[in-house]
């Protein structure tokens, strides 16, 4: 796996988000492509959140203050204010016709006393597709609580899970995973186990 890019490092630093390491591939944790499958979890594998709407007044204020109020109620920092954020390392553009491998890891971050996740976050293409259309994952320290924001048709979803290694959908989803042409190698070992 190549170090962090600068640029990468960057445009957390923009988020608020002080980069600390890109951690190893650990059993304890989900990995980032089955994390990534939250968004198709419903209320009966434990997801909740809140919806906002896409017409919402001052909308990337809004999406930060239910993020915030979600990460700290439902325990995604630690006690220093880290986190982990699920991320692509490989540095492929999601938009080329031909497959690549992806090199999903999760990174450890400390939040800033500063930090904006759906304005400058999403717009530097690191927590979304621009601002204020997060597209995101992370994770506590523990990986016992998952975090996940996306945009949809209704409006911004941010949701939760806690200990997602016991949740029957993501497991499923998992298997259904480990055939894909997308996944490195080592994260398809790590979806198996």
């Amino acid at each position: 796996m190549r170090p962090p890019r600068a640029k990468l490092v960057a445009d957390l630093a923009a988020a608020g988000l002080l980069f600390r390491e890109v951690l190893p591939i650990a059993d304890q944790l989900v990995p980032v492509a089955v994390a990534g499958c939250m968004g198709y979890l419903g209320s009966e594998d434990g997801r909740s959140g809140v919806l906002i709407g896409h017409d919402e007044a001052d909308l990337c204020t809004r999406i930060n203050e239910e993020w915030e109020r979600l990460a700290v109620e439902r325990g995604l920092f630690s006690g220093g204010g880290e986190f982990l954020v699920g991320l692509d390392l490989s540095g492929a553009d999601p938009n080329e016709v031909d497959p690549v491998e992806i090199e999903q890891r999760w990174v450890r971050v400390e939040l800033a006393p500063v930090w904006d996740v759906a304005g400058a976050g999403c717009e530097r293409g690191v927590l979304g597709a621009g601002a204020g259309n997060p597209a995101f994952l992370m994770a506590s320290l523990d990986g016992e609580v998952l975090m996940h924001g996306g945009y949809y048709q209704a409006g911004i979803s941010l949701s939760t899970v806690a200990r997602p290694g016991s949740i029957a959908a993501l497991r499923e989803q998992a298997r259904r995973l480990v055939s894909s042409e997308y996944l490195e190698s080592d994260q398809r070992r790590w979806t198996q186990r």
